[in-house]
Formats: C-alpha cells, structure tokens, sequence
C-alpha cells in the first residue's frame, strides 16, 4: 500500500494501538461505527491543517507573493529545499507561538518520515 507511517522496530505495536484505539470495547473487532472514528479523526485533521493554514496566511499574506511560498521559505532555515522537524517547530511553536497542533500537522505532511 505504500503506507510507512507504522514502519520502525515497534511497527506492529504500533498498529496494534491503533487498532485497539478503533476496538475500544476489546472484542477483538471493528465495528461499521468504530470504524467512524477514522471519519471523525480525518475531518478533525482537516481542520487543523485549514486553521493553521489560515494562520500562515495572516502572518504572511498580503504581498503579491503566495502566502504559502513565503512561509516556507521561512521555515527552510538551511535553504535545503525541504523542513525538518526541528525548523518547523522552531519557527511555528517558538518563534511565531502558533498554539494548535503543529507537531501532529507536521508528522501528517512529512512523507518520507525523514
């Protein structure tokens, strides 16, 4: 499936969590209204991203540029063409004190987990 968010040395502990996170009541089943929570989960994610997107756009919009390419390349510190986990937090939780979930959005964006 080309999915490697669970890879690593604890990859099966990993999906076991999130399958007892989908079975709350330990049957050892997911049930069509378990199975919802991945609905609920996905629109809250959604939201988050929207809102801390809206928050780029008032911290850097307004220019002729694209908001967007704006602030990444003010969270590309090294000009690497890529942001590392430590570049995104330094500027969006120390530096521009966004107060949303900005490590969750940033493990959902990272592809390559790197």
């Amino acid at each position: 499936l080309g999915c490697h968010k669970f890879d690593g040395p604890n990859e099966k502990q990993r999906i076991a969590n999130v399958f007892r996170y989908l079975d709350p009541s330990g049957e050892g089943e997911v049930s069509i209204e378990e199975w919802g929570a991945l609905n609920n989960l996905w629109n809250e994610m959604q939201q988050s991203i929207r809102e801390f997107v809206q928050f780029l756009e008032r911290i850097y919009g307004g220019d002729e540029e694209d908001f967007l390419d704006v602030a990444w390349r003010e969270f590309d510190d090294d000009g690497s063409g890529s942001i590392t986990e430590e570049e995104w937090t330094g500027k969006s939780l120390k530096e521009l004190k966004y107060f949303g979930p900005s490590e969750i959005i940033f493990r959902f964006l990272d592809k390559d987990d790197e």
